[in-house]
């Protein structure tokens, strides 16, 4: 009770006083990141629910030595795996070159010219500057170890000798190929006498070479398919759609060649046989006579080759050939079954069935108009002579077709129906071939 007195009247005493206040020097620094946005006054009291942040805790040596170990292992896995790659693309690239294994796509080819004394690591660096072979050391290292197994039996072996000349090699032939096409004749004394009739074909001539062990049907094709020659004779023979480039100019003669002979060298003799017999006969001026280039009267003549039963022959089909090419508006076909027969027996047994029938349109004279695009055997002189020279007989004169019966005898006809008649009488007698 208070008794009316007002408690807080002033009866002359002092009153007693409670002062709290709180000095925040002292904790200015533990607390300054609370109430750094608050106002600072003596005697008032901030509550705040923020916590400090954790502190991190420190992570053991033993897992950090345990990343430092799985970090060292990734990266000697990455560099075991970049080596192994390196590896594999040099040996790939290696056996690639010595195999000729590159492909379609990576067909290359280069001309260059060859100096007298050149070693064969020094030709490997020339293939290599043309960009025709990858890993030169490899290569070196593999025909030095190659040249000694093959010499190790034998006292104060010989080096390779490699003739000089121009030369055009393509990718499509091994390292011993490229190198082959450059060596000097072989010193072997075995050899070998062949002869090549008029009328083979360059399919039947690399089969006898074969055959008589002058050097293998690969190798033989791989050349005849990719190497160029620096003949004047063969310039106008780099003509597209010519599967054997150089049918037309094997000329048929007798030949000897050595046991394993030097590829290059086999068909080096053939075409400078042909250049010197083209020489000896003034054909390049009978040639000029009639307009006709050298490789036109090769091919003509290939097919009077070809067409005729004997030499007797050959003028009278030449002059019928000539009579067709010269009306081409009326006879733009020539018609004859040998160039059909060529695509059939030595192109289409090379390939598939598509690759063939372009051949066939380019080869075969019942679908290609005119000449067709090359030669279709190896001609001889009197084929050559007769296509520059056709008969100038009266009797000849008009005539356009003409056929044989199975005997061999030929029937000649000015107009086509008098041919299909001489065809109607062949067949009635049972002598069609």
């Amino acid at each position: 009770m208070n008794n009316g007195r007002d408690p807080y009247q002033n009866d002359g005493r002092e009153p007693f006083r409670l002062d709290i206040s709180f000095d925040y020097d002292q904790n200015a620094m533990e607390f300054n990141s609370v109430l750094e946005d608050m106002p600072s006054h003596r005697g008032e009291v901030y509550f705040s629910n923020r916590y400090a942040a954790p502190q991190p805790v420190p992570q053991s040596k033993k897992k950090t030595r345990k990343r430092r170990s799985g970090g060292v292992i990734t990266m000697l896995l990455v560099m075991a795996l970049a080596v192994s790659s390196v590896l594999s693309y040099i040996g790939i690239t290696f056996l690639q070159d010595v195999f000729a294994l590159r492909g379609e796509y990576s067909h290359r080819e280069a001309e260059f010219s060859l100096d007298a004394g050149h070693s064969t690591n020094e030709i490997i660096d020339i293939l290599a500057s043309n960009g025709l072979i990858r890993q030169r050391a490899l290569h070196k290292l593999y025909m030095g170890f190659t040249f000694y197994i093959r010499n190790q039996n034998v006292k104060d072996p010989r080096l390779p000798e490699y003739l000089p000349g121009k030369y055009t090699v393509s990718t499509q032939l091994g390292l011993e190929e490229m190198l082959n096409h450059f060596k000097s004749k072989p010193k072997s004394a075995e050899t070998v006498h062949l002869l090549f009739p008029e009328g083979f074909t360059v399919k039947q001539i690399m089969e006898k070479l074969s055959t008589n062990r002058v050097s293998s049907a690969d190798s033989l094709k791989r050349v005849m398919l990719n190497s160029q020659y620096d003949y004047p004779i063969l310039r106008d023979t780099n003509v597209p759609g010519r599967y054997y480039r150089y049918e037309g100019y094997l000329f048929p003669d007798t030949y000897e060649f050595f046991v394993n002979d030097n590829v290059n060298s086999v068909f080096q003799r053939f075409f400078e046989n042909f250049e010197k017999k083209w020489a000896e006969y003034g054909f390049k001026k009978q040639a000029d006579e009639i307009g006709m280039t050298m490789d036109q009267v090769v091919i003509l003549a290939s097919i009077i080759q070809k067409e005729a039963a004997n030499n007797d022959e050959m003028t009278l089909i030449s002059r019928i050939l000539h009579n067709r090419l010269d009306r081409p508006g009326i006879y733009p076909l020539l018609e004859c079954d040998a160039t059909r027969d060529y695509v059939n027996n030595n192109i289409a047994t090379e390939m598939d069935a598509h690759s063939a029938d372009f051949y066939g349109g380019i080869f075969n004279t019942y679908r290609a108009a005119g000449l067709p695009v090359g030669p279709i055997c190896n001609p001889g002189i009197a084929a050559i002579d007769a296509a520059l020279n056709p008969s100038t007989k009266a009797e000849h004169k008009d005539l356009y077709y003409f056929q044989h019966d199975k005997t061999g005898k030929i029937y000649t006809a000015k107009t086509k129906a008098e041919h299909n008649a001489h065809t109607t009488a062949i067949v009635i007698a049972g002598l069609r071939q």
